[in-house]
Parts: structure tokens; sequence; C-alpha cells
């Protein structure tokens, strides 16, 4: 079997890094890193590609970061590396008003809901920040609105005020809440669920649109959304697959 036909994605966020393996549309992962660095990048890459070659994508939306994974990646010989930055061809160019500064991410999730799709989609981010994001027919992000993740958001209201826990996402979260922290998830996971089908409609996505939902808080999210989405924990990942077989390294 071809080395491109598996794309070992290392995907480098704002907070840490994740990685998972591709083939086909299939996503193996994606696992959390517990440090950026070349060795732990080996560590979880053995058991994902079993002994097989891939091309290995660097992706992120700092160059600076990017390079200094790539060199160490380089020392594994796993396979061809493809650092997959703002620039890379195989990202279809964004359709916003400042295309420099639409996130690696975010483009890639985009890509991948539209390849999913077969038609224009959108997407549901919950990471560090809580992205809506639409994706043109052709997989360009043609804008979205970004806002604090669900995490963030209840570390804020800790760390911001002198008498708030923080408190856990899992858990009884309706109206009206009955203890504080039922309260602060209540304020959380329905708002965020709100302003995301806000959102969306000020968009201009209807409720027979394709809408996928993404990132490690998804699963918190998902049950207070009103409209049907489509759970995919590795969507980003499979953009930048994909971004890479589009522009494969030479």
């Amino acid at each position: 079997m071809a080395a491109t036909d598996i794309v070992l994605v290392i995907d480098i966020g704002n907070s840490g890094a994740k990685i998972g393996a591709v083939r086909g549309d299939d996503v193996a992962g994606p696992v959390r890193l517990p440090r950026v660095d070349g060795r732990a990048v080996r560590d979880l890459a053995a058991p994902m590609l079993k002994g097989k070659e891939a091309v290995i994508a660097v992706a992120g939306s700092d160059p600076a970061r990017i390079e200094g994974l790539v060199w160490e990646v380089k020392k594994l010989r796993l396979g061809a590396i493809a650092p997959v930055g703002p620039d890379h061809k195989g990202l279809p160019a964004p359709q916003v008003a400042t295309p420099a500064n639409a996130g690696v991410d975010r483009r890639a999730q985009v890509l991948a809901a539209t390849h999913l799709a077969g038609e224009a989609a959108a997407v549901i981010s919950c990471g560090t920040a809580l992205t809506v994001d639409v994706g043109d027919a052709d997989g360009a992000l043609v804008g979205g609105a970004i806002a604090p993740g669900l995490g963030l958001g209840a570390k804020a209201l800790a760390e911001g005020t002198a008498r708030l826990p923080l408190v856990d996402l899992k858990g009884e979260a309706g109206m009206p809440a009955r203890d504080t922290e039922e309260a602060i998830r209540t304020g959380l996971l329905i708002g965020a669920a709100g302003a995301a089908e806000r959102l969306l409609a000020d968009a201009g996505v209807g409720p027979e649109a394709h809408v996928y939902l993404t990132g490690q808080d998804a699963p918190h999210l998902q049950p207070h959304l009103q409209r049907p989405v489509r759970p995919h924990p590795g969507l980003g990942i499979l953009g930048v697959a994909l971004a890479v077989r589009a522009s494969p390294p030479r």
C-alpha cells in the first residue's frame, strides 16, 4: 500500500496539539499530545501506523511552531513530511475580508465538512474557543464567529469572581437551575447552544443544511442543541489530510 494512503496529522492548536491517522475518510483519534515534541509524536504514532509508512502532516497557524516540530519529526523517519500552514495549496483560499488571519483549524474543519456533505456545510467547534463557521461548496471558509469555549468560560467565572466555583461540564443543566453549580453549567451549555443556533440562523444556514459538531467539549454541548447536527471528533484532522492529498509533498 502506498504511503500516501495514510496521512498522520499533528495539529498544533491554541492550547496544545493532537494527533490522528487518516485512511480514506476514516480517522483514528484524535489523541491529545502530552507534549508538543518528537518523542510524544513517536510514542502515539507507533500504535496508529502499526509499522506502515505515512505522509506526516504538521498543521497549524503558527509557522514557527510548525517549523520546530517538523525538524523534530523528520528525525523519526516515519515518512514524508508535509507542513500545512496558512499558505498550503491544498487548503481552499478563505473567502473572508482578511484571509491571512483565518485560522488553519477553521479552514480544515469546513473543508472536511463540505467534503463529507458533498455541498456547502457549517461547523460548530467546541474547543478552547467556540467557533461557528460556514464553508462553501468548494470547501472554502466564507466566515463565521468566535466566542470563548465552554471550559474557558467556566475558568473565567471561577477566577474572575470571589465565590463562584469551577464547575465540571458533566452534570445536570436546565432552567430554572436549582443550585449554583447547575446554574453555571446551564448558563454555559444552554447559552452556548442558543448562541450557536442563532449564529447559524443569522448566517442563513437553514434547518436542512449539513451542520457538523466537533471539538473536545462537543459531547457536552450536543444534548442542548435543538437542531440536528453530525458529530465528528476528528473533523479537523480529516480536513488537514484532505489538504495534503490535494497538494502532497514532493
